[in-house]
C-alpha cells in the first residue's frame, strides 16, 4: 500500500518543487520509503507502505531490464503468486511481494494484462519506449488516483489534496456542489470538488502522450453476467455454495500479509460474515468497533458477540464529544472534500487509537451491494418477480416486510414511497430519510442548476440494474473514500474481500428471486455461513445506521454553526438562503420532530471546508 504522484513532462525547477509539496502532503500513505526520480517523460514520487515483503527489494519503482519501463503504484494484487506461477515460472522475481508482476505482465500483455490481476490498485506505468504515460485504477475504484490536465502538462496524485496543494489558485466546481447538496452524492463521476481536477474512472486507465490525454473502459461486468442463466432451474443453493466457494477464494487472496491485521466490526452481517472467514484461517487477527456513549446509538453489544463467535478480542473506541468540533476540522483537513456524515469522524477516531495495532484492516464495503443489502431494493426486486404490477399485493408485502423500519424515523407509507423513487431516480430519496429536500434553503442560483447524474442501465433485471448504479455511481464510491482516507491517513491498509470482481460478478449472476427470500436481504450471503456466525446477528433485517447526529448538531456544534454561517465569507458559491438556513436550523433546535440533518451538516461542513482549505493562501 502505497502513494504515487507524478508531473509530466519536467521542465523546471518549479516541477521538483510541485512534486515534492505533492509527496510531503500524502507522507502518511508510505511512511516506510520516499523516493523522488526523473527521466524523460517526466519527474516522479512514490512511498511505500510495508504489508508484504517486507526488505527494500519491494521498493518502487520497478524497472525493465533496460530501464524504459518504470511501474509505482498503490494496492495488492491478490493473485500474485498465481500470476508468477503461470506466466512466468522461468524468470527469477527480485522481490517476494506483489507489485514487480505488473511490470512483467506489462511487458508480456500490453494493458491486457488487467484482464489477469485480481486486486486493489492505482498504477502508473511509465514506458518510454512508447513516449506514454498510462494511469490505470482498479475495478471499483477502491484506490484513489487523482490529475489535472494544465496545457499540455500531466499532473497526478494518490489524494486529492496534493493537486490542491500544488497549484496557486483553485475553484469551487459548481457540478459536484450541486449533486452533494441535491442528492448527497459523493465520488459519483470522474469530477471532484475542484474545478478541473479529476479523478480516474472505476474500471478505466488514460493514456498521456505528446501533450495528449485518453480514456478507456477496460472492464465492463456485463460482459460476465449471463440473464439468460435466470430462467434455469438451478436451485438457491446452486448459487450460494457457488458464491460461498468464491468469497472463500478471495478471502484466501486477500490474506496474504506480513505484518499484524485486524477486521473493523460494525455489528453488522457484513463484518459478521468476515470474521466467520478467520476461521478458514490459522492466522491471529483483532477486531475494532467504534462506539457513542449514548447506547441508543450503540452496536458495540452485536459487535462482542461477533468477535466472541469468532476467538476475536475487541476494542472499541469513542469520539471524545467536548472535542467534536476541534476533531470536525482535523478531519476535513484529511478529507480535503466536504463530506455527508459525522459517523465518518466516529471512522476516523477508530483508526487514530489503533493505528499502532495492526497495519492491515479487513472491511465490509460492497457487502450490501453484493447481497442487496438495501431496503429499497425491494422496489426492484418486486418488479422482477411480481408479472404483472399489481399495487394492492406489493403494499401487502410491504407492510409484512417491515421489522427493519421499527427504529426508523420513516412510517411506513414513506418507506414504500422512498423506496420507489430511490428506484426510479437513483440519488433522490433513500429509505433511511437521509435526503429529504427544504426548497426554500437554496438559492434561486441553485434552482436553476441543473446537473442530471446519468447511470447506465445495462440489465434486464431491475434488481441488477439498481446494484450496478450502488456499486459504480451511489453507494460504494462514497463508501470506499471515506474507508481510503480514514485508514490510510493513519498507515493503514483496508481490504475489501467482498469486492472481489469474481465474487461481484457471480453476485450479480444470482437470479433476482434468490436475493430476498422470505423478505430477508442479503440471504445469498447469509445462508452459506449460518453455521458459523452468531445467529441473532445474522438473522437481523438491517438496521438502520444510526449516530447522534442531530444531536450533536444541537448541542456540541451549534456554536460552530452559528460561527460558519454568519461568517462574512459565508455563502460564497451561492446556493443558498442564508436567512431561511438559520431559520431552519433554529426550527430544528426546538424541535423533536424529524427534520434534515445530514443537510444542515452538508451546509456546515462544506462552508469550513470553502472558508479553511479552498480559500486558503497556498
Amino acid at each position: 500500500m502505497c502513494g504515487i504522484a507524478g508531473i509530466s513532462p519536467f521542465e523546471n525547477d518549479q516541477d521538483h518543487v510541485s512534486i515534492k509539496r505533492m509527496v510531503n502532503t500524502i507522507t502518511h500513505r508510505g511512511p516506510d520509503q520516499e523516493n523522488i526520480f526523473k527521466n524523460q517523460l517526466g519527474i516522479f514520487g512514490f512511498l511505500r507502505l510495508k504489508i508484504i515483503d517486507l526488505s527494500e527489494k519491494s521498493n518502487q519503482p520497478f524497472l525493465s531490464k533496460d530501464k524504459k519501463i518504470q511501474i509505482i503504484y498503490n494496492g495488492e494484487i491478490y493473485n500474485y503468486k498465481e500470476l508468477k506461477k503461470n506466466y512466468f515460472p522461468t524468470i527469477k522475481f527480485i522481490s517476494d511481494g506483489d507489485g514487480e508482476v505488473i511490470l512483467h505482465l506489462y511487458e508480456k500483455f500490453g494493458m491486457n494484462f488487467l484482464d489477469k490481476i485480481k486486486g486493489m490498485f492505482s498504477i502508473a506505468i511509465i514506458d518510454s519506449r512508447k513516449d506514454k504515460i498510462f494511469l490505470v485504477r482498479d475495478r471499483f475504484g477502491i484506490k484513489p488516483l487523482y490529475y489535472r490536465l494544465n496545457k499540455n502538462k500531466l499532473y497526478f496524485c494518490s489524494e486529492l489534496k496534493g493537486l490542491i496543494e500544488s497549484q496557486s489558485r483553485n475553484e469551487i466546481n459548481k457540478n459536484e456542489a450541486y449533486k452533494f447538496f441535491k442528492q448527497g452524492l459523493i465520488n459519483s463521476t470522474n469530477e471532484t470538488w475542484i474545478k478541473n481536477i479529476f479523478q480516474v474512472k472505476a474500471s478505466h486507465y488514460l493514456e498521456f502522450s505528446r501533450g495528449k490525454l485518453t480514456e478507456k473502459k477496460y472492464y465492463k461486468i456485463e460482459n460476465f453476467i449471463n440473464e439468460d442463466l435466470d430462467y434455469q432451474k438451478k436451485s438457491f443453493k446452486y448459487y450460494t455454495e457457488e458464491f460461498k466457494e468464491r468469497l472463500l477464494k478471495s478471502f484466501e487472496e486477500h490474506n496474504r500479509f506480513d505484518v499484524i491485521a485486524g477486521v473493523h466490526l460494525s455489528g453488522g452481517v457484513d463484518s459478521a460474515i468476515l470474521s466467520a472467514l478467520m476461521n478458514y484461517s490459522n492466522k491471529k487477527y483483532k477486531s475494532y468497533t467504534f462506539d457513542f456513549n449514548n447506547k441508543k446509538y450503540s452496536e458495540i453489544e452485536f459487535a462482542k458477540k461477533i468477535a466472541a463467535s469468532a476467538n476475536l478480542s475487541n476494542d472499541s473506541a469513542i469520539l471524545d464529544e467536548k472535542k467534536i468540533p476541534e476533531y470536525l476540522l482535523k478531519v476535513l483537513s484529511r478529507e480535503y472534500e466536504p463530506f455527508s456524515s459525522l459517523r465518518i469522524l466516529s471512522q476516523h477516531n477508530l483508526y487514530d487509537n489503533f493505528k499502532n495495532d495492526c497495519r492491515v484492516i479487513f472491511d465490509g464495503s460492497g457487502g450490501d451491494e453484493i447481497g442487496a443489502g438495501y431496503s429499497y431494493y425491494l422496489a426492484p426486486w418486486y418488479l422482477d418477480n411480481i408479472k404483472k404490477f399489481d399495487k394492492k399485493k406489493i403494499k401487502q408485502r410491504f407492510f409484512k416486510s417491515v421489522n427493519y423500519i421499527k427504529n426508523n424515523t420513516l412510517s411506513v407509507s414513506d418507506f414504500i414511497k422512498g423506496s420507489f423513487a430511490q428506484f426510479k431516480k437513483p440519488g433522490t430519496s433513500t429509505i433511511d430519510g437521509s435526503i429529504y429536500q427544504n426548497e426554500s434553503i437554496y438559492s434561486r442560483e441553485f434552482h436553476a442548476f441543473n446537473n442530471k447524474l446519468k447511470i447506465e442501465k445495462p440489465f434486464k433485471s431491475h434488481l441488477r440494474n439498481a446494484q450496478y448504479a450502488d456499486l459504480f455511481y451511489l453507494k460504494l464510491p462514497r463508501s470506499l473514500k471515506y474507508a481510503d482516507r480514514s485508514s490510510m491517513y493513519n498507515s493503514i491498509e483496508t481490504r475489501v474481500p467482498f469486492l472481489d470482481h469474481k465474487v461481484v460478478e457471480w453476485s450479480l449472476q444470482i437470479p433476482s428471486k434468490f436475493k430476498l427470500l422470505q423478505n430477508q436481504q442479503r440471504i445469498i450471503m447469509k445462508y452459506p455461513f449460518r453455521n458459523y456466525v452468531n445467529k441473532e446477528v445474522l438473522y437481523l433485517n438491517k438496521r438502520t445506521i444510526a449516530d447522534p447526529q442531530s444531536e450533536w448538531l444541537k448541542t456540541h456544534l451549534k456554536t460552530l454553526f452559528y460561527e460558519t454561517v454568519n461568517s462574512k465569507n459565508f455563502n460564497d458559491h451561492g446556493f443558498f438562503n442564508k436567512k431561511n438556513i438559520i431559520n431552519y436550523y433554529e426550527k430544528f433546535t426546538r424541535s423533536s420532530k424529524h427534520f434534515n440533518t445530514f443537510l444542515l451538516f452538508q451546509i456546515l461542513v462544506s462552508e469550513l471546508w470553502s472558508q479553511n482549505i479552498l480559500s486558503k493562501e497556498k
